[in-house]
């Protein structure tokens, strides 16, 4: 008496098993090679985190510009800087390193002063 017995034989199992290794293979690739996507997305990030400190201190220079009546100076643009906890450390002539995230902005980069 032969038995019809049905199932998955042993190669079919290790091809399927090897086109699987090569699809992951493939699809992991892409992403890190993929003009270095994940590169883009810390680069978009950081540029995201240290616009938004900018456009804080930008509305803090149009709000004094308001109270005062005159356009804020480089000194009342570190002052803001020094009193909001923007930096580390004090100002430099420059520019200054930010308490959040440590990133290097220079004031040509903030609108807002003279």
């Amino acid at each position: 008496m032969i038995k019809n017995e049905k199932g998955i034989t042993l190669i079919a199992l290790v091809i399927t098993i090897i086109v699987m290794i090569i699809l992951a293979g493939i699809t992991l690739g892409s992403i890190y090679n993929r003009d270095n996507v994940l590169d883009e997305t810390e680069n978009a990030a950081y540029q995201a985190q240290k616009e938004s400190i900018i456009v804080k201190i930008e509305a803090d220079l149009l709000e004094e510009a308001k109270k005062t009546g005159k356009t804020p100076t480089k000194d009342t643009l570190k002052e803001i800087i020094r009193n909001n906890n923007f930096c580390v450390g004090e100002p430099g002539e420059n520019g200054f390193v930010t308490k959040d995230g440590g990133y290097t902005i220079n004031y040509s980069e903030i609108k807002g002063w003279e």
